[in-house]
């Protein structure tokens, strides 16, 4: 978009003939032939298209709620045998320790810890010979392909995200966008961090993912189909916008719109129909001449 200010001084020589007061100014701009070929003049036709408002936010890769477990004995006793190492993957069933129980037998009773899901070892705290109890942990089972985005969203945006708002998200270490969409959003701002948390599920995680890792997401929170121009064929003033409008010839309008969504160098406007044939180069030599009730001399 194009920010001009009040007073504008242009790179070309046009000579101007006329300064009319600002009650009397007209919308219309007069420019010759070789004026438009002087200042490049470009046009283009106004589309509809659909436009989408996203805000963008930052976090890391977490497990769902059910995707880790933790292995415990159910008896007090003595690690006598351990299955599987760290990063091996489990089946759910398959025997990970065994426990000698402290109880006097010969030989004493044992018993075979089982994965309780399938997934891969994340930790094995557990040791050989270690004397273990109910609640000591000694596997951590995860489902490192099923990683969330745990993300973070500040006051001024809480109102605007919610559950099922599709995300585009940026990996550290990964080339590819991901796409996910908003699955948990959390009932209360964290007063610690000032900001929500809220969890987004992706359609396709890649095997490189892991927990912990940093990503930005870029979540569509509005959508529209509006009457849309090329960013830079907006004239800003201020407070004010508009574009010229080609009307025929060599007459151009100058027409007030409501700016909206802005995504990939095009913007919604109000104001103004599609198949208008409007001005994206050579517009602020217009709006020069607009301001100062201008008209080009042929051979300027």
């Amino acid at each position: 978009m194009i920010k001009i200010p009040v007073v504008v001084a242009t790179t070309l020589a046009l000579a101007l003939t006329t300064v009319p007061a600002l009650a009397q100014r007209s919308p219309i701009v007069h420019l010759s032939p070789a004026n438009i070929h002087a200042i490049g003049l470009k046009i283009i036709s106004a589309r509809i298209r659909t436009l989408h408002a996203r805000r963008t936010f930052y976090g890391d890769f977490t497990l769902p709620p059910d995707s880790e477990a933790v292995v415990t004995p159910r008896i007090r006793g003595r690690v006598t045998a351990l299955y599987a190492t760290v990063g091996a993957t489990v089946r759910r069933g398959a025997p990970l320790a065994r426990v000698q129980s402290l109880l006097v037998g010969n030989p004493p009773p044992s018993v075979v810890v089982h994965a309780p899901m399938s997934g891969v070892v994340d930790t094995r705290p557990a040791v050989l010979g270690e004397a273990v109890a109910p609640g000591i942990l000694l596997y951590r089972l995860i489902k490192p392909h099923r990683l969330w985005l745990k993300a973070y969203v500040y006051q001024q945006d809480v109102t605007v995200v919610h559950h099922g708002q599709e995300a585009r998200i940026r990996a550290l270490g990964v080339a590819a966008p991901l796409h996910g969409r908003v699955v948990m959003v959390a009932p209360r701002v964290n007063p610690r961090r000032g900001a929500e948390t809220i969890w987004i599920a992706l359609d396709h995680p890649p095997v490189a993912l892991r927990p912990a890792l940093f990503a930005r997401a870029s979540v569509i929170v509005a959508s529209t189909r509006a009457v849309t121009v090329p960013s830079n064929a907006v004239v800003n003033v201020g407070a004010r916008h508009a574009v010229f409008v080609a009307i025929g010839g060599d007459r151009f309008r100058y027409t007030p719109v409501t700016v909206g969504i802005r995504e990939h160098g095009y913007c919604g406007v109000s104001g103004l129909e599609a198949g208008a044939r409007i001005v994206t180069q050579g517009n602020a030599e217009l709006y020069t001449l607009w301001m100062t009730g201008g008209k080009l001399k042929a051979d300027s």
